[in-house]
């Protein structure tokens, strides 16, 4: 099965904000269950520890030259800083409370006038970096994740999922998701299936997202159309949680950390596996990314050695959070070999393109495959975008038809 309990390695922490100041009491808002998997990378502030400045807006009135120590895999504690540095430069000084509360919260303030909380600036960071499940540029990309109407995705769309991240560099669902419909999310089904399913007519009726930060959700959302229902379907093919015991299935073989991704029995895969939820140029939201398939939800120890353990989704990305965890085995393309246990070809496998083109029935032929070529493995015909392998004839299989005609939630044989 896929998910394992890590038995062993600890994390590499990233430093918290602030330089160790000892600025706050333990955020009264964080879920973390007793088991902080990594620290939190902000103090957040509440009207305990910050009583003299709760609901002032001027962060940098008294806050004159704020220096962060936060990093993340990919990106040093000086490239961080930079990051915010130019975030405040772009709302401005006066303004800067609009980033400073992605990570440490809307501190009491309003908007003049208002009334009502300020709002947390997530893409003015966000929009600018390149990452898996989150791309350059998402807000100008397709916005089937416009949960306001206005066309576009915006600030007020990721308050929707995600009511107070912890900016770690770890996707831990029951901490970086909010509790939509009331409950606690232990992996990216969990979110996804609250609204993709029956359950929709009754949560749209309800406040949604949670705009300023409180861990409670206090504002409804206007999306221009319902989510289409999979959950009816997630259970009925074995891209969900059906699974088959004979045949040949050739899968890739590619393990993280030893236990196998893709395999015979393998556990349901998660939603982000084949699905960007900020925002694609594919159709139906579809990976952009052949290493976003890699994304499994591992149970991680505590890094206190308590015996209490939490759900993280791990990508390659996030591998290097967590002592001795890599990606291994060798995914064969038409013209090369990668042997995903050498970080250079991971890097190469992990940005190989998937496409996606519903214009026609011969361009949906030609390019779907290329997502499912990311996990299906193949010794004669190669997907048409990427180069790997499916187990298939891609040009004549099934003439005349979509690849989803058969292959989709709870359609079909596999």
């Amino acid at each position: 099965m896929r998910r394992l309990l890590l038995v062993a390695g600890a994390l590499l922490l990233t430093a918290g904000c602030g330089g160790g100041g000892g600025i706050a009491k333990p955020d009264v808002h964080y879920r973390d269950f007793g088991i902080n998997v990594a620290k939190r990378s902000a103090p957040y502030l509440t009207p305990e520890n910050h009583e003299d400045g709760w609901g002032q807006s001027d962060c940098l009135a008294c806050h004159q030259n704020f220096k962060h120590t936060m990093a993340t895999p990919d990106m040093p504690i000086d490239k961080y800083q930079a990051l915010i540095d130019k975030a405040v430069e772009t709302v401005g000084r006066n303004n800067s409370i609009l980033v400073c509360s992605a990570c440490h919260g809307t501190n009491g303030a309003t908007k003049t006038g208002t009334g009502q909380p300020v709002e947390r600036k997530c893409l003015v960071c966000h929009d600018n970096f390149e990452k898996l499940h989150f791309y350059r540029g998402t807000s100008g990309r397709k916005h089937f994740h416009d949960f306001n109407g206005n066309g576009k995705i915006d600030d007020f769309d990721c308050v929707v999922c995600h009511w107070q991240p912890d900016m770690d560099g770890i996707v831990e669902p029951e901490t970086d998701f909010g509790e939509i419909g009331g409950t606690i999310k232990r992996n990216s089904q969990e979110l996804c299936l609250t609204c993709h399913s029956n359950g929709w007519g009754s949560v749209v009726k309800e406040p949604v997202a949670d705009t300023n930060g409180d861990g409670k959700a206090d504002t409804e959302i206007t999306p221009p159309e319902n989510p289409p229902d999979v959950a009816t379907l997630w259970g009925g093919n074995w891209h969900g949680n059906g699974s088959f015991t004979s045949g040949d299935r050739p899968f890739k073989l590619v393990d993280l950390s030893g236990e196998l991704l893709f395999h015979t029995n393998h556990a349901a895969l998660e939603c982000v596996d084949c699905h960007n939820p900020h925002g694609s140029n594919n159709d139906k939201l579809i990976v952009e990314k052949v290493g976003e398939t890699l994304t499994v939800v591992k149970v991680v120890k505590q890094v206190d050695n308590s015996a209490e353990v939490k759900h993280a989704l791990v990508d390659p990305e996030t591998t290097a959070f967590f002592e001795d965890l890599s990606y291994n085995g060798e995914v064969n393309g038409k013209d090369r070999t990668y042997n995903l246990s050498n970080p250079e070809d991971l890097k190469a496998y992990v940005n190989l393109p998937v496409k996606n083109d519903d214009s026609s029935v011969d361009a949906n032929r030609s390019t779907v495959p290329s997502l499912c070529a990311a996990c299906h493995d193949g010794t004669e015909d190669y997907s048409t975008v990427n180069g790997l392998g499916l187990p298939i004839d891609i040009k004549n299989h099934n003439a005349g038809d979509t690849c989803v005609s058969c292959h989709s939630h709870g359609g079909g044989t596999f």
